[in-house]
């Protein structure tokens, strides 16, 4: 059963908790803000990110065996470039370069079982703005090209007013993606490795240096 008392404190604190830095070899273990930060500041953006454009669809395959409960887990690190025709955010040279790009984390978090709260499986996105024009449509999925699995969106302050989108829609360090245990187990039974797929397709142009009166006017 959902308590929500319950539900509500673990969506407050979680997100202070520490996660693993993605690039290979390195130890940092981070809170996800600081960890954006981190990998902005102390890596190249070819080691972690992806480039992703407008409408792109992207699959991340997570292995639910390497996925402790009561820790944060980076799902994938991603530059988004926007639309194609928005004529600023490509990247310079071979290597992946961050010219116009929104650097966005999709993370997921799995609270440890108890009496008083079902097992969940979080998803939400770090960025370094509360970017409302740039949303992201998340989802699980059956397998790699499977049927998606819609998920229960929570805003993550409470007192922050519904986005016209809000029931379809993430933006980054706004709102959660919900899943409870069962549902993400009915996912991977389907699947020999236990292996959960995550989908997303972001919209929107990037914009680093959107004012609080563009957010509310988006």
């Amino acid at each position: 059963m959902l308590n929500s008392k319950a539900f509500t404190k673990m969506l407050d604190l979680f997100d202070a908790i520490p996660a693993k830095c993605p690039v290979i070899d390195c130890k940092s273990l981070l809170k996800p803000q600081e960890l954006l930060a981190h990998l902005l500041l102390c890596h190249r953006p070819e080691d972690s990110m992806v480039e992703i454009g407008a409408a792109w669809h992207t699959v991340y395959d997570v292995d639910l065996a390497k996925l402790p409960a009561g820790c944060n887990y980076v799902v994938g690190v991603i530059a988004y470039a926007g639309s194609n025709d928005a004529g600023l955010s490509r990247p310079i040279g071979p290597e992946l370069q961050l010219v116009h790009h929104l650097p966005l984390m999709l993370m997921m978090y799995v609270n440890p079982p108890a009496e008083d709260l079902e097992q969940m499986y979080v998803l939400y996105l770090v960025s370094p703005v509360a970017a409302r024009k740039v949303s992201a449509r998340v989802s699980l999925l059956d397998g790699p090209e499977g049927r998606e699995m819609r998920g229960l969106r929570c805003l993550r302050n409470f007192l922050d007013a519904p986005l016209k989108d809000s029931e379809e829609l993430l933006h980054g360090n706004i709102d959660y993606l919900v899943y409870s245990a069962r549902d993400v187990w009915k996912l991977c039974r389907r699947d020999e490795r236990g292996t959960l797929y995550v989908k997303i397709v972001l919209r929107g142009e990037p914009n680093l240096f959107e004012t609080e009166d563009e957010q509310l006017d988006g």
